[in-house]
């Protein structure tokens, strides 16, 4: 009869995957994913030594196509003139042609405005839902909601915290325009419970930086003073469980020890992560405050005070009038001037071009950025731009060719493609982006209209 024990050293039960080792204090850590977790015979890859991120980035009213989409094959395509800023990163890019959101054009949910509908299903892929209030003036649901989890959130939810601040950040820039709860939030938690964003440059120093760095006098936040005590609280139970692992599992062990004593190393006599704390800035127009944001978001990163993040550019529907590109109609207005107009067709080609502007800033910063083994912080973030709807022009909402350009990363997807996917779902491409982080899955959103990953996205 086969031996069926584990080799020497490994636990003689499976571990669940939501071990947790306790301290002292109600201190709880989780761990690495380790080959005890799994039935007997099988094992995980090697954990890296550099954590992967991941940024959604998010532009509303969609794009003018015929200024937006490269030309040219899979791999020998050139870049449209609205993309044209993001030159320097083509062989970093993953431009994805051909993918639906399949289930705003036919699960849209309650209420009928596209706007409510497309960033409501923008990262949920699930129908929105009518508040109390129902429906309203141009078909808004002006207490409604998404259906359910985000994506930024489910994969935020499923990964350890590790002792870092912030499971997620999300970070806006405040603007004129449109302030009902759905076109305002790309966030959700869960169905009726939306993420705000910060929504200044001051906002976020607050909210993220100020304790960094902090004098003595002031003591340490609770949050800092509880993950102190998580640090000394488990270590001994650390040790311990290394003695009864295998090999492999202990090597994946110690790089998460190791990640701990890192963290233990950079929080001073206060209890607060040491970081290089940016100075405090604040802005009112619409450009510096989007320059200001995108700056503290890679500071955030650099100092692993989150792993997962969103930069919302305006709301859904967005009333941004683009003075600085001598643009007198607001974003929303230009984007349902007729198909025929060639004015306004051009201005919203500006305005694609100046957001394709912004996203490259935001990886030019990441690229710029080292991190411990000498690769970019651009190597290790997966950033991700989305929009909630098709098109930039014409008085229709639709969402069966949507604009997503994927940047980054470390490796997983295969970059440097224009790559056609006609008619596959959009929860099929978060699918893909939560395996790439790790998280185990094979359907997202309302699984009838998910069929797992797409396998031409990966390496």
């Amino acid at each position: 009869m086969a031996d069926r024990r584990r080799a020497p050293g490994v636990l003689g039960r499976r571990l669940s995957r939501r071990t947790l080792l306790r301290g002292a204090g109600g201190a709880a850590l989780a761990l690495p994913f380790l080959d005890a977790m799994l039935p007997a015979r099988k094992t995980v890859a090697q954990a890296a030594s550099v954590p992967s991120r991941i940024v959604f980035f998010f532009t509303a009213n969609g794009p003018n196509q015929e200024q937006w989409w490269p030309s040219g094959g899979e791999s020998d395509f050139s870049l449209a003139p609205s993309m044209a800023p993001l030159a320097p990163f083509r062989d970093r890019l993953l431009i994805l042609d051909g993918i639906r959101m399949a289930t705003a054009s036919e699960a849209r949910g309650d209420g009928g405005n596209g706007h409510d509908v497309g960033t409501g299903h923008c990262l949920t892929a699930r129908g929105i839902v009518a508040g109390p209030s129902g429906v309203g003036d141009f078909g808004h649901l002006f207490d409604g909601t998404a259906g359910g989890i985000s994506i930024d959130q489910h994969i935020a939810r499923s990964l350890p915290l590790g002792g870092r601040p912030f499971a997620s950040l999300e970070l806006g820039a405040k603007a004129e325009g449109i302030f009902v709860p759905l076109p305002s939030r790309i966030a959700y938690r869960g169905e009726g419970q939306p993420v705000t964003p910060l929504h200044t440059p001051g906002q976020t120093f607050d909210a993220v930086f100020a304790g960094i760095g902090a004098s003595v006098e002031e003591g340490p936040p609770p949050q800092e003073r509880r993950r102190q005590l998580v640090l000394s609280a488990v270590q001994g139970d650390l040790r311990r469980l290394r003695g009864r692992l295998g090999t492999a599992d202990r090597e994946r062990l110690d790089l998460h020890v190791g990640a701990i004593e890192e963290l233990a190393n950079r929080i001073d006599a206060t209890g607060r992560v040491i970081c290089a704390r940016p100075e405090r800035e604040d802005a009112d127009d619409f450009p510096e405050i989007l320059g200001l944001q995108t700056e503290l978001l890679v500071r955030a990163l650099q100092c692993d005070l989150t792993r997962v993040a969103s930069v919302q550019c305006s709301t859904g529907q967005s009333g941004v009038r683009h003075r600085w590109l001598g643009h007198t109609e607001s974003h929303h207005a230009i984007s349902h001037k007729g198909d025929s107009d060639s004015f306004f067709r051009g201005q919203a080609a500006e305005i694609d071009t100046w957001y394709a502007e912004r996203f490259a800033e935001l990886l030019a910063g990441l690229a710029a950025t080292e991190v411990g083994d000498g690769s970019s912080l651009l190597d290790h973030t997966t950033v991700v731009w989305v929009s909630e709807q098709e098109k930039g022009t014409g008085n229709t909402h639709r969402y069966g060719r949507m604009p997503y350009v994927i940047a980054g990363g470390d490796g997983t997807l295969k970059q440097g493609r224009y790559l056609n996917l006609p008619g596959r779902a959009h929860g099929e491409l978060f699918v893909t982006l939560m395996n790439a982080m790790g998280v185990e899955g094979s359907t997202f959103g309302l699984p009838e209209y998910c069929d797992g990953p797409l396998d031409a996205l990966l390496a």
